[in-house]
């Protein structure tokens, strides 16, 4: 191997290394919306590193948003977020979930909590958008080293960022294939005061997503309530 060639390979490969361990611990949050955005203040709050993943990092309103999250915030692409972290928050609309998803590389062993529901609001109804199964299991098909793990898709976003509004305890149920990566995603829930419920394996994501469909329904007529799981 000539040395420029030698140079430039070892190069690339120091710099994959730093994006892989100059933030240890961190959380990628890949859509850096309402969702993303409520979540990452709050488990920056709990002492998390949070790294968040834009097609547009440098726009103004995602500096705003590293901003209010503080603590060693930072933003990046979302394929250099995904790969900088070994656990990702995927929150992307979902028509445009599936070129996103393959656009963040090699999630092999990464923990992916899938935020998402294949459904949208029109004329002031809901609308399911035609999946099969479940868009959690569309993930883990097109990803299949991923651990993904189904929450946060059955509540709205400004419970996730104040609970107390609800008025109670609020449940977030969780379908996944490994006990462990449920188990750390579990305490992220409770990172944020709200109580995760282990619902099965992540085929039951598809029964959590109908949640999300009565829960749009109730909100967009205007009677919302929110989800509260009692075991007995």
């Amino acid at each position: 191997m000539k040395p420029s060639l030698l140079i430039l390979v070892l190069l690339a490969v120091a710099s994959t290394g730093n994006a892989a361990t100059e933030y240890p611990g961190c959380i990628a949050i890949v859509g850096p919306g309402a969702v993303g955005g409520a979540l990452g203040k709050r488990w920056a709050g709990a002492g998390h590193r949070i790294v968040y993943g834009s097609r547009t990092p440098d726009s103004e309103r995602v500096r705003e948003l590293v901003a209010a999250t503080g603590a060693d915030a930072r933003a990046m692409t979302p394929l250099a977020a995904a790969q900088a972290c070994d656990l990702l928050l995927f929150a992307v609309p979902w028509e445009a979930a599936e070129e996103s998803f393959k656009g963040l590389g090699s999630l092999a062993g990464k923990i992916v909590i899938d935020a998402n529901n294949p459904l949208d609001v029109r004329d002031g109804r809901e609308i399911a958008l035609p999946v099969i199964d479940s868009a959690a299991e569309r993930l883990q098909a097109w990803a299949p080293g991923a651990r993904i793990v189904k929450a946060f898709n059955t509540l709205n976003w400004n419970v996730m960022e104040n609970p107390s509004i609800a008025g109670g305890p609020v449940s977030v149920p969780l379908s996944g294939d490994e006990a462990d990566a449920k188990s750390r995603v579990a305490e992220l829930v409770r990172a944020v005061d709200l109580v995760p419920v282990d619902v099965g394996p992540l085929r039951t994501a598809r029964y959590t997503e109908q949640m999300a469909l009565l829960y749009v329904s109730l909100s967009v007529r205007g009677v919302p309530h929110e989800f509260h799981l009692r075991p007995r």
